[in-house]
């Protein structure tokens, strides 16, 4: 009798290593909306993301590491605690099909029934849409790939608007959310500012940001909301960690995702835009072409507050290539960076240090704080920034 292994390859389609790695690349290219599809809960670093494992069902969370970058083949994923990664190959494309194994049939351990190389390609011919035929991607040349890649950042740099993106007005916004938001008016900020950013609770039943604080997201005109993410009304829970009504049960490990601290809307890739350039534009010009850069939406609030209208965040840690190209549409010819004051936000300054130093005049102002948004406004102002 023909072995598993045997009927698998006689089912699948046949890639050769070349279209394989042009695969993972297109996959890889939209990483953060892979794992919203997969409902994965991960943070984002440069080079990789970090995660519990969602193959095996770990609890452990900086277990999982998939690299999204690289210099050679990009989607390599490692399982630290249970090794999954050597029963599903080292692969974008291996991780999916261990997602999906677990998500189907309940994977856990070598042995237990998991989905084919087939499964997984078609999820991926699915993910991927009508925007790339992997049939085709086998025969794109390294001059014509290069050639893509300028075309489509030229792209994005022209494009007033992706077709991607929500396009939500502002008056819809209203109609779902109480401005301003209760949980960041106990959080110490003021009526006036959140007003300002549209930022408010979710009560309605069955919305995405259900019991969450929603801070909307717009486009550079300030006419629509392109996306949003959503922190919790509740604290972290002591018993399963995630952030749920405490008068309620703890929810099942395969529903905690649910529960997370922060969460962005269906489809937001936050790496490919910055929070607050539709406001902050105007005062980098009259700032000496100034930009400050910031983690969070809190941290711009906080300065907004403090007088410095300039600031922009990056939604963590990570300062993408492609942000870098909404700054540097911007006019901005100095760099401010205001990290949070731990480890991640210290590595963040050096890396978006050498990435621009370059182009830019980047300076970091170090804080006494743990982050802009928990200082004072007198305190701030004594950091001389504007």
């Amino acid at each position: 009798m023909r072995n598993q292994a045997t009927l698998m390859r006689q089912q699948s389609p046949s890639y050769n290593q070349q279209h394989l790695k042009a695969i993972s690349d297109a996959v890889c290219d939209r990483i953060e909306e892979l794992f919203d599809v997969l409902h994965v809960e991960y943070k984002l670093y440069d080079k990789m993301a970090t995660m519990s494992c969602p193959i095996h069902g770990g609890d452990n969370v900086s277990a999982c590491n998939v690299y999204h970058i690289g210099d050679s083949y990009r989607g390599n994923w490692k399982c630290r605690t249970h090794n999954c990664h050597e029963v599903f190959k080292s692969s974008i494309i291996g991780f999916i099909r261990g997602c999906l194994s677990h998500r189907k049939y309940s994977w856990e351990n070598d042995g237990d029934k998991t989905c084919s190389f087939s499964e997984a390609i078609q999820f991926v011919q699915q993910f991927l849409g009508n925007k790339i035929d992997i049939n085709s991607l086998s025969s794109i040349d390294s001059k014509a790939k290069d050639k893509n890649d300028f075309v489509n950042t030229v792209r994005y740099i022209t494009e007033s608007s992706n077709k991607d993106q929500l396009k939500i007005s502002k008056t819809y916004l209203l109609s779902k959310i109480s401005v301003p938001s209760s949980y960041f008016l106990s959080r110490g900020f003021s009526n006036d500012t959140l007003a300002k950013y549209y930022v408010g609770d979710c009560y309605e039943e069955g919305k995405e940001m259900y019991r969450r604080s929603v801070v909307p997201i717009f486009d550079d005109n300030d006419e629509y909301i392109i996306g949003c993410t959503g922190r919790s009304l509740f604290e972290k829970c002591v018993n399963c960690k995630s952030y749920h009504d405490p008068q309620t049960s703890c929810p099942l490990e395969t529903e905690a995702w649910k529960y997370s601290k922060w969460k962005h809307s269906a489809g937001f890739k936050s790496g490919d835009t910055v929070y607050n350039m539709w406001n902050a534009k105007k005062h980098i010009k009259t700032s000496d072409n100034t930009v400050i850069l910031v983690e969070s939406p809190g941290n711009v609030w906080r300065l907004e507050e403090a007088g410095a209208h300039n600031a922009i965040a990056i939604f963590g840690t990570t300062f993408t290539d492609r942000q870098k190209m909404i700054v540097d549409c911007s006019g901005a010819m100095n760099i401010i960076t205001i990290m949070d004051n731990d480890d991640a936000g210290n590595q963040a300054r050096d890396k978006i240090y050498t990435k621009c130093k370059k182009t830019y005049n980047v300076t970091h102002i170090d804080i006494p704080a743990d982050d802009v948004a928990s200082m004072s406004i007198e305190d701030i102002k004594k950091l001389k920034i504007f």
